[in-house]
């Protein structure tokens, strides 16, 4: 009997976890939404905003909890947006999944070198500092703006549906070394030096005035101050919502100094999925300077300056892992590490550096084979319950039979405005998530169009129901949170 209730339970989880692996919802997208503002690298304030996808449920009206998942994209900390295609992607494939999943933009930028850098490799200037602590000052930007957006969705959770007990966060490149961050440093004695008050540095060179990160800028001062980045938590909206996150992915990443061996006491240990090719030339999965073996395809094919004289010693997966086993840190970390060893060559062999013009090794050897693996080291630390059921087919096929329906939704006016091509819409019902009509307005059958006024409605989630007589033939949630 014994044996049949374990089996009957690890049935059961195994069809939980599939859950959250197969993709099966549909979903909609809200785009630009503003959690936050930073001062940014200059001195002056960055404004700073998410992308959402949501999961949709076959009966809108009930409130189920989903899990949330943040990527976040990568580009040294100098460059990158939250419209990565990469990224866009994996959203939008986890969504399918089941998961609220959000897209963030953080602040980005370094205070580059005051010497011009000349070399036939593109942008060369772009990667030159002013020295190494900016690299690290940058990273802890972003740690503290992804914290914010985590805890600026926390504090709606109600609004979209997000289960705080089970938030995860995923990255690549630089976006991995943040999203390892943002969970593992929670306690002061992890604060870099670099992230307390440094001496006040020359302006960059001109030669780097169009490297990305300084394009809107202008540096009409001889001195950039670095005050201290303050708070390892920043200030972006604050929470007294307890949150856990779960586990982190990842992506051609590492740590810029040990954030396993301190964690704070009542929080639960991260697991973390690391995927990582070994050829990576610029970001080891062992322990080695950032851009290492660029520098050294700089140096031995194009005459260049090597580039690691003022970037950090960064730590990758297969030295962190290390450290968490020979110290018995306790945390569940799964590896792949792929492809060959960087081959010190410039022109022959695979993982040289003319290989990697074409098959880089900061990146994937198997995009969607990595993202399969990683839903499925998720899936098991994934416990919110009940699992909402995925739009019907059914439900999907009334949809697009009425794709001539058209939405415009308006912030500055507080309206939703309705046009149609078909004839047999009669009237238009709001309701709320308890199901409750709020309002009914029948259609003028010379018009092809209406107009809501949302104006009365506090912030949350609503629906509008269009229907035909009293049959409803389309369903549209909108989000109010003027």
């Amino acid at each position: 009997m014994k044996k049949l209730i374990l089996i009957f339970i690890l049935v059961a989880n195994s069809i939980e976890a599939q859950q959250w692996i197969d993709k099966k919802y549909s979903f909609e997208t809200l785009y630009n939404i503003h959690y936050g503002e930073a001062i940014n690298f200059t001195g002056t304030k960055d404004s700073l905003a998410l992308d959402l996808y949501l999961p949709l449920c076959s009966d809108p009206t009930k409130n189920n909890k989903r899990p949330l998942l943040i990527w976040l994209y990568g580009g040294a900390f100098v460059a990158g947006s939250k419209e990565d295609p990469s990224i866009v992607d994996h959203c939008i494939q986890f969504a399918k999944r089941g998961y609220v999943t959000a897209s963030v933009n953080y602040r980005l930028g370094i205070v580059s070198d005051d010497r011009s850098w000349k070399c036939n490799y593109p942008n060369y200037s772009c990667v030159f500092a002013t020295d190494s602590a900016e690299w690290i000052r940058s990273y802890y930007r972003a740690v503290q703006d992804v914290k914010g957006a985590v805890r600026y969705l926390v504090n709606r959770n109600e609004l979209y549906n997000i289960d705080v007990d089970n938030i995860f966060i995923a990255g690549e490149s630089a976006g991995a070394f943040t999203a390892l961050g943002v969970a593992l440093l929670d306690t002061i004695s992890e604060k870099p030096a670099q992230a307390f008050q440094l001496s006040d540095v020359p302006s960059p060179h001109p030669d780097s005035y169009s490297c990305v990160y300084n394009k809107k800028y202008k540096f009409t001062n001889a001195k950039i101050l670095r005050p201290d980045l303050g708070s390892i938590d920043g200030d972006i909206e604050p929470t007294n919502i307890n949150y856990t996150i779960k586990a982190v992915g990842n992506m051609f990443g590492g740590m810029p100094l040990d954030l396993l061996k301190a964690h704070s006491y009542n929080k639960t240990k991260p697991a973390i999925y690391t995927f990582h090719q070994r050829c990576d030339i610029i970001v080891s999965i062992d322990s080695n300077y950032m851009n290492w073996g660029l520098s050294w395809c700089l140096t031995h094919g194009y005459n260049c300056y090597g580039i690691i004289n003022n970037n950090n010693m960064l730590y990758g997966g297969r030295v962190f892992s290390e450290w968490n086993t020979k110290n018995n840190y306790g945390y569940h970390i799964q590896n792949e590490f792929a492809s060959v060893d960087f081959p010190y060559s410039f022109l022959l062999g695979k993982g040289s550096c003319t290989d990697q013009i074409n098959y880089p090794c900061h990146a994937y050897d198997n995009k969607s084979l990595r993202e399969n693996n990683l839903a499925n080291f998720f899936a098991p630390y994934v416990t919110t319950s009940p699992i909402c059921e995925p739009v019907k087919v059914a439900n999907q096929d009334i949809k697009s039979n009425y794709a001539d329906i058209e939405f415009r939704f308006s912030s500055v006016q507080k309206s939703v405005k309705l046009k149609w091509s078909t004839s047999n819409i009669k009237s238009i019902a709001l309701f709320n998530t308890f199901g409750q009509e709020l309002l009914r307005k029948s259609t003028d059958p010379n018009s092809d169009q209406i107009t809501l006024d949302l104006r009365s409605l506090s912030p949350g989630i609503y629906f509008i129901n269009i229907l035909s007589e009293n049959k409803s033939i389309l369903s549209k949630k909108i989000i109010v949170e003027f």
